[in-house]
């Protein structure tokens, strides 16, 4: 017997887009060319620390030959955008970000909302020490929770580390790489913003 198989796809129609300030080129940039590549238009509303990179992004995609009138970008605050959401017949919305936000915009949107909220990432580390490099799985982890100030979505949350390395000194070399960080040669990462300030 022979199978064949077909698979249809439709634009939805207008998406909008609403980036993270943290990764704003990567993510929505991968959500606009979702959406676009499907036939729909696409209203970017991105965040105000970062709204340049995607100004210029957006340029770069007329440039190479995308029509104007299929994406829109907005410069405006939260308030303003969900204004003029509801003046749209948006039929899907991608976001990244805050949980509090995330729970507006389900409720904005009647739950037509893809939603990548805050990651708790998490790393488990084996039984077989032998043949791990304790000191590069201590700076790896160090890295992964504090590079950045954790302010990535993907940063390192959880450890959860099997009883054999307790009769390491693997403790003492992830409390070592710790210690090394302090804000005289920025090794704790940026702090963006008064907001920002309030959490640390």
């Amino acid at each position: 017997d022979v199978y064949k198989r077909q698979s249809y796809r439709w634009p939805l129609g207008a998406v909008a887009v609403v980036s993270p300030f943290n990764f704003p080129l990567e993510i929505p940039g991968m959500q606009m060319m979702g959406a676009l590549y499907m036939g729909n238009k696409v209203i970017v509303k991105a965040n105000s620390k970062t709204t340049i990179v995607m100004e210029e992004f957006v340029r770069l995609l007329a440039y190479c030959g995308m029509p104007l009138t299929d994406c829109d970008l907005i410069h405006c605050a939260g308030n303003s955008f969900e204004k003029i959401y509801t003046m749209c017949s948006i039929k899907m919305t991608q976001f990244t970000g805050s949980s509090e936000v995330a729970e507006s915009l389900a409720k904005l949107t009647s739950g037509r909302v893809r939603l990548e909220d805050a990651g708790f990432d998490w790393k488990i580390l084996g039984p077989d020490v032998a043949k791990m490099n304790l000191d590069y799985i201590a700076w790896q982890c160090d890295q992964d929770a504090y590079a950045l100030t954790g302010q990535k979505c993907a940063s390192q949350s959880f450890l959860l580390v099997h009883s054999n390395l307790a009769k390491t000194d693997f403790y003492e070399k992830i409390k070592a790489q710790a210690a090394k960080r302090n804000l005289e040669d920025l090794s704790i990462g940026p702090i963006l913003s008064f907001k920002t300030v309030s959490y640390t």
